[in-house]
This record gives C-alpha cells, structure tokens and sequence, in this order.
C-alpha cells in the first residue's frame, strides 16, 4: 500500500503535468506561513507593475490585515469575487500615494497573470492554546492564495476521514490568516474522493461532500487521476472555485455552496450554447435542463443567468417564473447569490419587477438580471405601444413543465424575435404540448432515481391510510351503497358481490363524499397526524405541510378551513401543541364562496398574529403568506417557527425547506404534480434525523398508489426525454418507492430461494457464463427488494435477524452472499464485458450492518503470520478464510485484494514477517510491500510475454506509475513508442508466448500498444 506521503507526491506530480501540458507549478520551498506570505507578496507584486518598487512591510501590512480580518468562507468567497470580477486592495503607501492592487480578475481565469501553484506539508503553529500544531497535506494556491485544500488519506481509508481532519481544524482555527481564503475542501483516498465547500465547525456535514461524476450517465469517478483530470486541472480547478461556488447571502444562513457535478454540467453546457448563439437566426427553443425536484436547480439557473449576463454576445437575462407568487422568492434567492450585492442584498445585478411599468423599464436598461412573472411579460406585450428593445435577451423558464405550454409563452416568443429560451424543469412533458418542442433538445438529464443514489436527494417512504377501515368498508359502507344502488338485490347477492371485490373494486366503490367535506373523515385525520407526530417528525424536528382538495369543480377552500378548525379543536387538549396555519389565494372572483373565503382567510389571519404577535390583515395578505413561508422553512429571525402548513395547492411546488419532512395528502395527485408535491419533503438535512421524505395519503389508498408509481416510471427514467423510445419497466431495478412489506417479504424470499439454487446453498459461483450472469440479476433484485424492505416502518432495526429469517438467511449467508460470492462475481463479469470492476452498478445492501474495522483486519494478518511461523496449519486456514470473509465486505475492493493475495501469500510461504511474533501494526505495511511484490512480478510477466527484456525498465514503471485510468498518458513522452520499439526488435526470440511471437510486426506493434492499455489500467484496479 503506498503511505500518505508517496500518494501525495504522486498527486503533486501529476497535477503539475495533467494531459501532459504544464498546469500547477509545485513550490517546495514554501513549508510555513510566513513563506506563504512572502510569496503571495511577490505575486501580488508582479501582478501590480505600477508598483515602483516593492511593498515595504507597512505597506504589505494593510494587505495582510484585510486577508486576515475574513471571519468565515462566505466573507473570503465575496473577497475572491470582488468588485465585478475583479478584487482590489486599498493601500497607503509610504509616499502618500493612494493606489489599489488587483489580486483577482475573473476575466484571467486560466490565462493572463493568473498563478497557479501547489504547495505541501505546510507547517501550522497552533491558533489556539493548548491545542496541537498541525501540517497540512496540500494546498493549491491561485495567486498565491489558498484556495483548494486536499487532504489524503491511504487506500486502506475513507474519504470522509479526511474531511473530517479538516472540520477538526476549522474548529481550531487553522483555516485563518492567509488561509482564510479557502474555498474547497478535498478528501481523497486512491478510490475515493470527496469534495465539499469550506464552512464553518458547526455547519460541517459531510452528507454535503460529494463526488465528482461523468456528464455522460452520472456514474461516479472513483480513481484519483481520473478525479484530479476532470476537477482540478486548469481552469476547471479555477472555475470551481469562482464560477462553480454560490455566495449565499440569505439571511442568518451566509454560506458559499459548491456546485455539484451535473450543476457544472448543466450551467457549462448553456453557456456553450449561447456562446454560439446567433440571435434573431437561430431557432428560439435552446434546449432544457431536467434536474429532478430538489436537486438545486436554483442554483443552477441562477448560475447559468449571472455567467450568461457576462457573455459579450448577450444584453439581458430574464428570469421568468410562471406564478406572480414565485417571484418575490425567485427574486430573494437570486438577490442572495448575486455577489454583487451589499449586505443587505441589494444593489446587484439583480432586479426584481415591482409592476409592468418597471418591468419595461428594466428591459430597455442595460445589462442585468430581471426576475419576472410570464404574466407581467404577457401583460407588457400585448400593450399597444409595447416595442421589443433591439437587445440579445436570455429567457430561462422556471418549472418549465406548467403553464408555459400556453399561448401567453408564444405571444411572448414572438415578442421577442432575438431571444434565446432555456428551460429548467423536474418534470418534462411528454405527453401533449410537450417540453422538447417549447424549448429544444434536453441539455442535460439528472433524474430522481439519480438523485436518489446520490444522495443529493432522499427517496420517499410512503404509507396509504384511510379512515375507512377494511372492515367498516365490508361490512358497513359497501353494503349500504349497493342497497341504495341495487334495491332489489338480497343480502347474499350484496355478500356474494362484495367477496368477489378485488382491492381496486373497492376503492372505486368509495364515492367523494366519504372524504370531501366529510367532518368525521377530517377528524380521524387530524386525531391520526397527532398521534403519529412525534414518530414522524422526529421528536419534534421537523414540520410538515397538508394538502387537500375537493373535486368536481367545487371550492376547496371550505376543506382546508374545516381542517383547520378541526386543528384548532384538537390542540386544546394536546400535551404538545401543534402550532398550524393555513394559506390560501384571496377570492376576488366574485363567485358565491367569495365572502365565506375571504372572512376564513380573515380568521386564519388573525388567529396567526396572536399566536406570532405580527399585524396582517387583508391589505397585507401577500406579506401574511411570505411571513408563513419564512416560518415554515425556518429562515424568520425571531426563531419562532410553525409545525404545519395546510394549503390548497400553494407551496407544492417551488418551495424548499429541508426542515420539512412530511407532507399529508388528502386529494388525488398524479403525474408531475405529484413528483411536485411528494419532493417538498426530500432535501437533504440531516441523513441521521431525515432519512427520507414522508409521505402520508388519506384517500383512495390503491388508486393513489398506482397514480404515484405511474409518475414515478416516468421521472425516474431519463429515457423518458427521447419521444422515440417506448418506456419500458425494468422489473430488476430498484424503484423510488417500496411496494407494501407482505409483498416485499414475499419477493424477497423467492429471490433468495433462487439465489441458494444458482450457489449450490451459498457455497459457490455457477460455473456457466449464462448462469452468473443470471446471478448477477438476481443479486440486483436482491438489493433493490432488500434496499426497500429497511425503509418500511415494519422493520425493525434493532432486530434485523428478525428480516433475516422472514427472507430465508441465516447471518453467516448474509455475509458470504453479499461479501465474497457477490465480489467474485462482479470480478467476473467485468473481466468478460471489458469493463472496470466499479463500473458495474451492483452495490450490496446489507440487512446486518457490517462496519469492517481495519484493526481487525490488521489482528487477523499478524495472527496468521504467527499460526504459519509455528506450523499451526488448521488454525492458519481458519484464519484465511476469516480474513477474505472480512475483506469481502470492504468497499475499497483494491484493498481487499491486497489483503486477501497477502493472506495467500503468507499461507503458501511465498510471504514472511520481518521478525516474529508478528506485531498488527506491522499489517499494513507488509500488505504495502507485498502489493508491491505482486505488481512488480506482474509486470516482469507481461514484459516475459510479450518480449520486452531489452527495454529500459525504469522509463516502464515510471509510465505505469503516472497512468490515470482510461487517460492517453502513455505517451506524453514517446515512452510508450520507445517500448514498442525496442519490443519489435526481438520479440520474436524474447517473446514467452508463442502466439505472440508469430504476430508481424505491424500487428505486433498494434497488439502490443493495446495489451499495455490494457495492463496499465488493471495495475491501477489492482495496486
């Protein structure tokens, strides 16, 4: 295993060479802070000619001092940013000049006098007293500021482990001084690699560490070189840090947010396009993005509109927004992010509309960012007197999916014949007017089911309730509906009907009015949601919003009150009381239930600035509803927060708070209003507390299902964008949603039964190709049924031996079917498809939690040393097999082969301890070193075959060893064409084996070059 210290300088060699062109510049002179210094004032010098001679210390002083006097990543990051795009310090010079020096320019990213250096091991007295001095791994230093801190830890680690390092130093105050400029976070391991945004100790969480993707499938990049090429080579390492980081400015939660791997996708493939954008020749509709809901699209779009509104080709970005309601927060959000702004968030580039008047003024100014409603547009373009200004202007839709397919987004298109219109939506549409022809080809896809995977957003855990039992249904409701309906039937006929009922006969049964307006529906409602709290909100922790409404054309207004009074009723006589509001539109139709409405909305109104000492009335009913918003997803000042929100369809979509976990449904979704819906519960928080978005429906419970797994075969399926596909369900595949538990069980226990034939009782691979390949589809049946069953609420985690036995599995089948038999199998199977190991997507869930301590690990290794040393045989073959049985289930699978070729080793004698008895802190290094045996053995192999003796072995190693998988790096230095050329020269006499020696020497050449690809990738899978 290599140490810590050699995989550093193997990532500083690389990141000064990436692609084989000059990138970073290593300085390993610098090692301390005042060396850091010294050397950002050179710079700074440099960059600065007007500068007659260098900056005295009195004078270098004043720049430190505002350096220094940064307090926290979102402060360094508006610093980073400047004045836009260009951060400037004020000096007084020793002779009364008065002069400003230019340490970033945004417009030299990558070019100009931007430098970009790499420093290490960086030694850091202690901050605070009594705490450690500490040496930091390596920084990356953009004009002599850190900027990018990389920690790494060895393969035997977790990238997290690194991380969590640093929030120790954050908590230290070691990212202080100069190093108050830190942006990025990086923990990295050869296999694993994290990356997450600077913040504060107590806002550190690694849920928010992710990993960096491929923009083809969102597959996720595991080996470090392929990492270090795709993020940190020039200018992507810089981009990242300035045109990939927010600045959020939203009050009481200032922060910077790194952009994740399919946001940068997403904001560089608009930005592509509208570079070579022709305005007013080109079609208008330029291509969408469909992220799922709650995957930041925000950010996303706002990014895309600051960097296009830079463009030289663009005059004017407007964001559009189809509800008046969304703008104000639309406009917050942006206003937040806009690092332009003041402390306040104003005076940026970013302008909200107040009105159609300022809106045509706004349009006509220069510049900037309008965020607007389509229907302020629609209204400003149908007036008379309305000429469209002779500017390029940059539609981004949001929500693309609504009402945009109406004619207002046409009037508007022609209204502005040089435009160019994006689309951000979480749910397309294919049906109909769909989203490919309003706004083009789909720039980049990002589905639910991927952002599930990821982390990035959390699956749903849904329960169908109703408050008619089954057995008031049989023996209650449906007898008395087929008497009213069929009078002349007996009672046996009523019986004999309703035995022969499926589950969907009877909810079809079930007219509206059970629920509609039902006053003892709402009751048992209300009654189930409190008795049910505290488990759903996690003791407390988190709110909730419920929805209801009417069909058949009716108000639903009244539903919404009755539940809210039933709220109001029930709280009286709680131990912990609920503190609920409702929002609903002010009626001005004019319609019977105008006045009913209106004096509810009233009363909810009232009752709510008692319970929050606030003075809204009808006059104010929009700033009652943002008041209500701010308390729902807790961004209000006073820390006075409500429990639950009820609304019509108010907040269903567009709205983000992940302090919200629940929403109660008592309506009928379906289709993208539900994918809408359910994902207010879904962002991520906290993994621990908030594992999943809950959802809880109330009515029609079989009908809601379907409706729900209906939407959910569609957004979770990126097939879905191609009009010329068919959607088809792949029943191996793991779903959003858990089918019920019975059902679970039942599956579950018929795939392990299947599995237990295919292994001969867990015992062994199928020897036919056909059958592990079978295998490996069940395996993923498997983990997808498994993955589902410990979501439901019937499972019970301090018992999983209880599931274990439901399923079929004993604990010690558990562990061998999901560690070595699954292992060797995805071997296999990679080898035979030609693809890496990592590639295959079959990742093992497990019932009982295996946390594989590598101390063990290390206990195991020394104790077979020993058993072999003194000839204990039986005991060393049960040591074996307990190490590969704990190397099975390590996750680094690069490791678990060294250890588990060590283990062999040790026991064929191949391998020894230095000294005996073996001492387990001496495991490590021995796997290192045997690793280190087996890759050199395995190259002087290859070399044997394919008769490279002659060739300079140095110039080979040195090329393997800067290999990054699937890269062409062979040859940056014509090593690899020196190789073959040296090979052809005597294959024929050195050549090992026999096929190779009869290739020409032209295939010889062609067929060498490849098997060393080919080699040099499987020595990085291997060691």
């Amino acid at each position: 295993m290599t140490s810590e210290l050699a995989f550093e300088s193997e990532l500083i060699e690389h990141l000064c060479h990436i692609g084989g062109t000059k990138q970073w510049q290593y300085e390993p002179g610098i090692k301390n802070t005042d060396q850091l210094w010294a050397n950002f004032k050179h710079i700074l010098e440099q960059n600065n000619p007007h500068l007659s001679q260098p900056l005295s210390a009195l004078e270098f002083a004043q720049v430190k001092a505002e350096i220094t006097k940064l307090k926290t990543p979102y402060e360094a990051g508006r610093f980073i940013y400047g004045l836009n795009g260009v951060t400037q310090v004020e000096v007084n010079l020793d002779n009364g000049e008065h002069v400003y020096l230019t340490v970033f320019d945004q417009d030299e990213v990558g070019a100009g006098n931007t430098r970009y250096q790499i420093v290490n091991q960086i030694e850091r007295p202690a901050v605070l007293a009594g705490r450690h001095d500490r040496r930091f791994d390596t920084t990356l230093l953009i004009n002599g500021l850190p900027i990018i801190q990389i920690e790494e830890k060895k393969a035997a680690h977790d990238a997290r482990e690194a991380l969590n390092q640093m929030q120790q130093y954050i908590d230290e105050q070691q990212y202080t001084g100069i190093f108050a400029t830190l942006q990025i976070l990086i923990g990295m391991t050869p296999n694993n690699i994290r990356y997450m945004a600077n913040t504060p100790a107590d806002k550190f969480n690694t849920a928010f560490a992710f990993q960096w993707q491929r923009e083809a499938d969102s597959t996720n990049v595991r080996d470090w070189r392929e990492f270090a090429n795709l993020m940190l080579s020039i200018p992507m390492a810089h981009q990242m840090a300035t045109n990939y980081i927010i600045l959020d400015g939203t009050r009481n939660k200032q922060a910077i947010k790194v952009m994740r791997p399919y946001q940068v996708y997403a904001t560089r493939n608009i930005i592509r396009k509208l570079r070579g954008f022709q305005f007013g020749l080109d079609p208008q509709e330029a291509g969408y993005i469909w992220h799922t809901t709650g995957s930041g699209k925000t950010i996303s779009s706002f990014k895309a509109a600051w960097l296009a509104s830079r463009l030289p080709n663009v005059d004017k970005v407007v964001f559009m927004v189809d509800r008046v309601a969304l703008t104000n927060q639309t406009a917050a959000n942006y206003a937040a992010y806009d690092p332009g702004t003041n402390d306040m968030n104003k005076d940026g580039v970013v302008s909200d509309t107040a009105n159609i008047s300022v809106l045509r003024k706004k349009l006509r100014e220069p510049g900037g960012i309008i965020v607007t409603s389509i229907q302020k547009l629609d209204r400003l373009t149908q007036r008379a007197s309305f000429k469209a200004p002779d500017k390029h202007i940059v539609f981004i839709v949001d929500e693309a999916h609504r009402s945009t397919a109406g004619e207002m987004l046409q009037r508007i298109k022609k209204a502005f014949p040089k435009s160019a219109w994006f689309g951000y939506t979480g749910t397309p549409s294919f049906d109909g007017i769909t989203t490919e022809q309003l706004f083009g080809k789909p720039l980049h896809i990002y589905t639910i089911r991927e952002a599930i995977a990821d982390r990035n957003v959390l699956g749903f855990k849904v329960d169908f309730d109703t408050t008619l039992s089954d057995k008031a249904l049989k023996d209650q409701y449906l007898p008395e509906f087929y008497r009213a309906s069929h009078p002349d039937w007996t009672a046996a006929d009523i019986r004999n009907k309703i035995n022969g009922m499926t589950a969907e006969d009877m909810d079809d049964a079930v007219l509206p009015s059970v629920y509609d307006m039902n006053a003892q529906h709402v009751e048992l409602v209300v009654k189930n949601i409190f008795e049910k709290w505290r488990n759903r909100s996690d003791d407390y922790r988190y709110a909730a919003l419920l929805t209801t409404h009417v069909g058949g054309g009716k108000a639903s207004t009244p539903m919404a009150m009755m539940y809210y009074r039933e709220f109001k009723k029930q709280n009286v006589s709680q131990k912990h009381p609920l503190k609920v509001a409702i929002t609903f539109s002010q009626s001005t139709n004019n319609q019977d239930e105008q006045l009913a409405a209106n004096r509810s909305l009233r009363e909810a109104i009232e009752d709510y600035n008692q319970l929050f000492n606030e003075h809204f009335d009808d006059t104010t009913v929009k700033e009652y509803t943002e008041n209500v918003v701010s308390r729902l997803n807790r961004t209000i000042d006073d820390g006075n927060y409500l429990d639950l929100v009820i609304v019509i369809d108010q907040l269903l979509t567009g709205f983000d708070a992940p302090q919200l976990n629940t929403l109660y449904v008592d309506r009928t979704l379906q289709g993208a209003n539900l994918i809408q819906a359910y994902s207010r519960t879904n962002r991520i928080e906290n993994m621990t507390h908030k594992p999943y978005g809950r959802i809880v429906n109330y009515r029609w419970p079989v009908h809601s299902k379907q409706l729900m797994n209906d939407a959910l075969q569609v957004y979770a399926n990126r097939g879905s964008a191609n009009l010329q596909l068919d959607l088809v369900g792949d029943g191996d595949e793991p779903g959003v949603l858990a089918p019920d538990f019975e059902d679970l069980i039942k599956n579950a226990r018929g795939v392990v039964n299947d599995l237990r034939n295919t292994t001969r009782n867990f015992t062994d691979l199928p020897a036919s190709e056909s059958k592990q390949e079978d295998m490996y589809n069940l395996l993923k049946r498997y983990n997808g049924l498994i993955n589902q069953l410990k979501q439901d609420q019937h499972y019970d985690y301090d018992h999983p031996e209880t599931l274990l036995n439901q399923i079929g599995l004993t604990s010690d089948q558990e562990q061998v079917l999901t560690g070595s038999l699954a292992n060797d199998l995805k071997e296999r199977i990679a080898q035979r498809r030609g693809v890496d190991f990592s590639d295959l997507t079959l990742e093992m869930q497990h019932v009982e939690e295996v946390q594989v301590n590598y101390d063990y690990l290390d206990e195991l290794i020394a104790q077979l040393a020993n058993q072999v040393h003194t000839g204990d045989h039986d005991a060393a073959d049960a040591t074996v097999a307990e190490v590969n049985k704990a190397a099975d289930q390590l996750e680094d699978r690069k490791y678990a082969k060294q250890v588990k070729q060590t283990a062999s080793d040790i026991r064929s004698g191949e391998t020894t301890a230095g000294s005996y008895p073996m001492q387990a802190n001496q495991s490590r290094a021995l796997v290192a070193g045997n690793a280190q045996r087996t890759r050199r053995r395995a190259i002087s192999q290859f070399r044997t075959k394919w008769g490279l003796l002659d060739i300079n072995v140095e110039a080979m190693d040195a090329m393997l060893s800067r290999h990054a998988k699937n890269a062409d790096d062979l040859d940056i230095d014509n090593t690899l064409t020196n190789l073959i050329n040296k090979g052809q020269a005597h294959y024929r006499d050195d050549a090992a084996d026999e096929q190779v020696q009869a290739l020409t020497k032209i295939k010889y050449r062609a067929e060498v070059r490849e098997a060393i690809k080919r080699f040099a990738d499987s020595l990085i899978d291997n060691y």
